[in-house]
């Protein structure tokens, strides 16, 4: 039997934008609310290992960098591992076709709603994907979620609509955990 597995979208799933800013570029432009670093701390109490997956097609529009993305997921670990919350891999898709930036603006497999990231990590942890979940704001989301077949949770943080496709829709990050918990 495999591992279970939570993968978390990042931006408007477990960060959230301080003040107006859209977009999260740098540690300072966002804050994690306490409530949801709980949230992931009794996911992790119950064994599954969580994995952050994230679009970050900005690279290939040029308003950052890989270097960037590391930086940002280096204080987001940091916050997070201070609080007793292990997250076991983080990728990201730093591609972009609609981006004028080479070699990122490329069609690839990885971007959300493709499954390329949740595959790798699949085969790289062995993970049983019909007890594993996605939770994400968006239906890119949820559907890269279903096409791997894994149960999807849309939390309306970040949302500006929901889709029908998921699963379940929550509130926060908070709900969807309180829900994963209750239909184990």
């Amino acid at each position: 039997m495999g591992l279970r597995a939570v993968f978390l979208d990042r931006d408007k799933t477990i960060l959230m934008p301080k003040g107006r800013e859209k977009y999260i570029y740098r540690a300072e432009d966002f804050h994690i609310p306490d409530n949801f670093i709980e949230a992931l701390r009794r996911l992790i109490d119950q064994d599954y290992l969580l994995f952050v997956i994230t679009n970050q097609g900005r690279i290939a529009k040029g308003y950052l960098t890989e270097k960037d993305v590391e930086e940002l997921h280096n204080s987001l670990d940091s916050i997070l591992k201070d609080n007793g919350v292990y997250i076991s891999e983080y990728e990201y898709c730093p591609h972009n076709p609609r981006g004028s930036l080479y070699p990122y603006n490329i069609i690839c497999e990885c971007r959300k709603p493709k499954t390329g990231m949740i595959d790798s990590i699949r085969n790289s942890y062995e993970i049983e994907v019909s007890n594993s979940w996605m939770i994400g704001d968006s239906y890119k989301d949820i559907l890269a979620g279903n096409k791997a077949g894994l149960r999807t949770i849309q939390v309306l943080t970040g949302a500006e609509s929901y889709t029908h496709d998921a699963d379940f829709v929550e509130a926060d990050l908070v709900k969807a955990v309180n829900r994963i918990l209750t239909e184990k």
